[in-house]
């Protein structure tokens, strides 16, 4: 059918998204794994949170970063887990989400949770050094005589 000089296309209609499609798909699938893991009763992962997901632009993979409450010296049994619900949470992805390919899913600790950990351990112990400091210095106002 010929378009006739005084028709007007149809624009789209305006959208409000301000921001890239990966960025849209990394909060939707941040969103659909945290769902998908509140639902999972498995002793090994204790408390864990998704702290972010970052999805390739060809959604080949998306990297999915947590953060637990347990010791360190758990990480690799609550990778462990999370490895074994991989399959089912690509599947619950598939499922939700409406994207032609869906990525495989890598789990991986937060780097930035485990440096502001450190960070904050390393400030209470300084803070714990100078307040032993504080203690073991005797100040000479504090004397007995020393008050006219």
């Amino acid at each position: 059918m010929a378009r006739r000089s005084g028709d007007k296309r149809k624009s789209r209609p305006a959208t409000n998204r301000h921001y890239p499609r990966t960025a849209r798909l990394n909060t939707l699938l941040q969103e659909i794994i945290a769902h998908h893991l509140e639902r999972i009763e498995d002793e090994r992962l204790g408390f864990l949170t998704v702290t972010g997901v970052e999805v390739d632009a060809d959604l080949n993979r998306a990297q999915v970063y947590i953060s637990t409450l347990a010791d360190p010296e758990h990480d690799a049994e609550t990778l462990e887990a999370l490895d074994e619900h991989r399959v089912p949470i690509q599947a619950d992805i598939a499922r939700s989400a409406r994207i032609r390919k869906t990525p495989e899913v890598a789990f991986a600790f937060d780097p930035a949770v485990r440096a502001g950990a450190r960070i904050e351990d390393i400030l209470a112990s300084i803070e714990r050094t100078d307040a032993d400091a504080g203690d073991d210095h005797d100040d000479p106002t504090d004397a007995a005589g020393d008050e006219p």
